[in-house]
């Protein structure tokens, strides 16, 4: 295998589907959406995307088989005209950071082919790396163009404003080369401190992308994630804390006889 490669199963009978990303990255985010939409929808997987830019491994799965290190596509075929139909990238990994041709390379290739579909619009999902979290996550929002921007205004998101700042892997990529292409897009993160698997990061952008494509998703699995990553989140601000207080230096006691001085 010299460069990525997808192998199609079927080739599903999609009309002007909305294409969207959710793959591992900051907290796993991404990916948590993804697989829940997925799960929620029972959309249907046709495609699988291997490259050699990804890890050189394989994953052993329970049965003791190996499988090579894939990216996966499923496809949501609406049942009424109130809804686009959906293609959904998800899988086991992206790209190392360090192999910026690589990534440009993955997805330059999912482009070429969800462009058979009648691709024209793009929604991207991930997660936003914060110090420390004030109540419940909050999503950021960046767009490909200022019409789209004012298409979403009306969602509970932050509008990113931080000129210069960046959006890595696939999340950005498919949006700017997406952008080249004549296609729209947006990208929702979800606020996390990166370091967990982050559920109730991924239900805050599960619930924006929900109100964008109008439909009613079922979180009361996430919902139970997000409990368990809450739990986790205590134990691991208490133990920052308490390295945090090992660190500081303490002041001297003062002695209350000095006589020896």
């Amino acid at each position: 295998m010299k460069e990525s490669m997808i192998i199609v199963y079927e080739k599903p009978e999609v009309y002007d589907p909305i294409f969207i990303e959710g793959l591992p990255g900051i907290g796993l985010v991404g990916k948590l959406a993804a697989d829940h939409l997925i799960q929620e929808l029972k959309a249907k997987k046709f495609a699988e995307l291997y490259s050699p830019r990804f890890m050189h491994q394989v994953i052993v799965k329970k049965d003791s088989t190996v499988d090579l290190m894939r990216n996966e596509f499923y496809y949501w075929k609406s049942p009424d005209k109130e809804h686009r139909d959906l293609i959904i990238v998800t899988g086991d990994t992206q790209v190392p950071p360090t192999d910026s041709y690589g990534h440009f390379e993955v997805v330059g290739k999912m482009l070429d082919f969800v462009e058979q579909f009648g691709t024209r619009d793009i929604i991207t999902m991930g997660g936003y790396q914060v110090p420390e979290l004030d109540g419940e996550p909050k999503v950021l929002a960046s767009f490909t163009d200022l019409e789209t921007k004012e298409k979403y205004k009306e969602l509970p998101v932050v509008i990113r404003e931080d000129e210069g700042g960046a959006i890595v892997g696939a999340a950005g990529l498919l949006l700017g080369i997406g952008k080249l292409r004549g296609m729209k897009g947006v990208c929702f993160l979800g606020e996390s401190l990166g370091y967990i698997v982050d559920a109730k990061a991924a239900k805050a952008v599960l619930s924006v992308v929900a109100k964008v494509l109008n439909l009613e998703i079922d979180m009361s699995a996430l919902d139970e994630r997000a409990k368990e990553t809450e739990e986790i989140l205590k134990k691991v601000q208490e133990m920052q804390r308490a390295m945090f207080e090992q660190q500081v230096p303490q002041a001297p006691h003062e002695e209350e006889d000095r006589g020896y001085l």
